[in-house]
């Protein structure tokens, strides 16, 4: 019997040769349609998108009789493991990895928050994934001390705590605790086959003031492993117009503001079209981040 199918959807650009494909991965509980913006910059750099939904996400849920959409994708959710989610995103990798190849081009990765932590897990720990590149958002590799209190929530995964995300970006009105045990599960396994295939053409975006993710946790990531590979581009959220948005989102220009969007566009096109573009440059040696550059 053959592997399941990858739950997700392709979108391709208009007119022109392919240049390759990207997994798309979202965050946890985040809406994957806001993953759409990033997808029109993969566009405009000729890579055609598999946008893939996790479980308990956009319409990767088991649907009820008598029930609803919003109360089945939140059951959902408060259902999901690690070992699901990275199942789910080998198969949407394999997808990419067959368009990629017909198309004569490269398999590229793109994640925000989780989503950028399971694709790393992915690559580490599984042989057969291989990515030409890779561009992380906001990744969730190394966290502030928020998770502490969370993990003693950890035996009730049926609890669903409110979700920080503003209204329009979350995929369901609160996050499970079932969903963070997931994410703090990817996070040990993917810190238990570090090594390196991480130290692949890598571009991070993130604001160092994230209220999520420790900017210097991802500079000692990049110093303990040696990825020279990576290169950190410290990304101040610029005047968001979302009431209550922080600035782990940097999803859009709405969520990110229009300076900081432009200056992500323009940056990870020149990525995408440069594999070597401003990578193996010591860290060290790179401007302050407080300069905002």
């Amino acid at each position: 019997m053959g592997a399941a199918p990858a739950p997700g959807r392709w979108f391709y650009p208009e007119g022109g040769a392919l240049r390759g494909a990207a997994l798309v991965l979202h965050g946890l509980n985040l809406d994957p349609e806001r993953m759409r913006p990033l997808i029109a910059l993969l566009h405009a750099a000729g890579i055609a998108a598999f946008l893939l939904e996790l479980y308990g996400h956009g319409g990767n849920f088991a649907a009820r009789s008598g029930s609803d959409a919003r109360r089945d994708r939140l059951a959902a959710l408060q259902s999901c493991r690690h070992a699901l989610w990275a199942e789910e995103a080998i198969a949407g990798f394999r997808e990419v990895r067959r368009v990629a190849a017909a198309a004569s081009g490269e398999a590229v990765f793109v994640g925000f928050s989780y989503g950028a932590l399971l694709g790393c897990d992915l690559l580490v720990s599984r042989p057969e994934v291989a990515f030409a590149r890779m561009v992380l958002l906001a990744p969730a590799l190394r966290l502030r001390p928020w998770d502490r209190a969370i993990r003693l929530l950890s035996p009730f995964p049926g609890l669903v705590l409110p979700t920080p995300a503003p209204a329009g970006y979350a995929a369901n009105p609160g996050t499970p605790v079932a969903a963070y045990n997931a994410l703090f599960a990817t996070l040990k396994h993917f810190e238990a086959h570090l090594g390196p295939r991480l130290n692949i053409p890598t571009l991070v975006f993130v604001d160092p003031g994230d209220e999520l993710i420790s900017f210097e946790g991802l500079k000692g990531l990049v110093s303990e492993q040696r990825l020279d590979r990576w290169r950190i581009h410290p990304l101040r959220v610029s005047r968001p117009v979302l009431a209550g948005a922080y600035r782990h989102l940097i999803l859009d220009e709405e969520s990110a503001g229009r300076r900081a969007w432009a200056e992500l566009r323009h940056t990870l096109l020149a990525f995408l079209g440069e594999a070597e573009v401003n990578l193996g440059v010591p860290f060290s040696s790179r401007q302050n981040p407080d300069s905002g550059v």
